[in-house]
């Protein structure tokens, strides 16, 4: 309410014009006429833009013709240096309409002809009066929704920073196996997830996360999901402890997968669902199991260039507790590499409105099979950013991500 007060209960008003007689005479009207209002004169169109520059005017009453800087060229003038709203009223001798053109071209709110009856100003000022203080109005709002929306900001990006913290925060280099990632949420959270973790001397665990939607409610299921995997690699989901020796069992992943599909479930106040792959890779043999639930189907590319895609697979999890979902066998062979992903990289749209595909992207990781892991993912990271980079716009419309595994043999 402080810049309403401002407004109604001192509203300091400029007149412009050459003549000293003239200003005096409008200057003496304006005070009888109302005690909050506060007079300053300028005699020409610079002294004026100084006086503006240096007070927080809110009307002004200038003269069209002046020596040095016109009325119009002040209106100009006033709406390139103020960044407040100046309500300004152009005084002039002139009535043809290609003059009031002129005159509303240059930014005026309001005109007045000499010479000028007293009534008729009254009326201006009170027009121009409510304008600034609906302007005050508005702008407290925007500083309110300001203020909103930085505390809405703050908030994601701290969930943003709690939810990167969740990723892998270093290179895994076990024995023979090397991963790696990347991901980019197309918001500040993301519903992609992506990790991996090591089971016991003999297993490493690995999932790819994608929950439908986009957002905090996404990213939400997204973190709890990451939580529920990775942190049951010790006791829990993943890993459950027994009794006898060796005290631990590894689930299977079919088992994890429809454990998870049990628990949640699509209802009428949760429409979200997420599709994922989740496996288990044996270190020292490259034998691994995975099951696919929705997920775009991962690529194995091996050292010798053949690329094996993996089509089976199950439907989303979360659409039916009845689903069942199978387990798949594969083989990493010396040189070979996994890559999971979610369809925000094959989906990516240029500016043409064409997505950048699987088939594009087996293209670039064959290619790409001797340089290192690390320089395979940027290069098509690279790729996907040179796709999409005709549209003008950073970043990419959907989250993100990629897993790889290496199994050096």
């Amino acid at each position: 309410m402080d810049e309403i007060i401002r407004v109604t209960k001192n509203l300091p008003i400029l007149i412009v014009d050459d003549s000293t007689s003239y200003r005096r005479l409008l200057s003496r009207h304006l005070s009888s006429w109302s005690n909050y209002y506060t007079i300053l004169e300028a005699e020409d169109g610079i002294q004026a833009l100084e006086i503006i520059k240096e007070k927080s005017v809110g009307i002004v009453i200038s003269d069209w013709e002046m020596p040095n800087m016109n009325g119009p060229e002040l209106c100009r003038a006033v709406r390139e240096a103020t960044s407040h709203y100046v309500y300004f009223i152009l005084v002039t001798s002139r009535g043809t309409s290609d003059d009031m053109i002129l005159g509303m071209d240059a930014g005026a709110d309001d005109f007045l002809t000499k010479p000028i009856n007293q009534q008729e100003l009254r009326m201006r000022l009170r027009a121009g009066e409510r304008i600034l203080q609906l302007e005050a109005r508005l702008e407290e709002k925007n500083q309110s929704l300001n203020k909103a929306y930085q505390l809405i900001e703050n908030d994601l990006k701290a969930a943003a920073e709690m939810q990167t913290s969740l990723l892998p925060q270093d290179e895994l280099n076990i024995h023979q196996i090397k991963c790696e990632w990347f991901f980019h949420p197309s918001l500040f959270v993301s519903g992609d997830m992506l990790n991996f973790f090591r089971l016991d001397h003999e297993y490493i665990g690995f999932y790819s996360v994608d929950v439908s939607g986009h957002g905090v409610k996404s990213a939400m299921l997204s973190v709890t999901l990451s939580r529920v995997l990775s942190h049951g690699s010790t006791n829990g989901l993943v890993k459950r402890k027994m009794v006898d020796f060796p005290y631990y069992c590894i689930t299977p992943p079919a088992e994890v997968v429809s454990e998870l599909n049990a628990q949640y479930q699509m209802t009428d106040h949760n429409t979200i669902y997420f599709t994922m792959v989740y496996g288990i890779l044996n270190i020292w043999t490259g034998e691994g199991r995975l099951t696919r639930a929705g997920h775009p189907r991962p690529i194995i590319v091996h050292a010798d260039g053949r690329v094996v895609v993996i089509d089976e697979g199950d439907v989303p999890v979360g659409f039916a507790v009845e689903s069942a979902y199978q387990e798949i066998p594969f083989y990493l062979e010396k040189g070979s590499r996994l890559y999971l992903y979610t369809d925000g990289i094959t989906e990516c749209e240029n500016v043409n409105e064409d997505l950048f595909g699987e088939d594009k992207m087996i293209s670039l990781l064959k290619a790409d099979h001797q340089h290192t892991l690390n320089q395979t993912l940027i290069n098509l990271q690279e790729e996907l950013t040179d796709w999409r980079k005709e549209l003008g716009k950073e970043g990419f419309d959907d989250d993100v991500s990629m897993l790889a595994i290496h199994f050096e043999g």
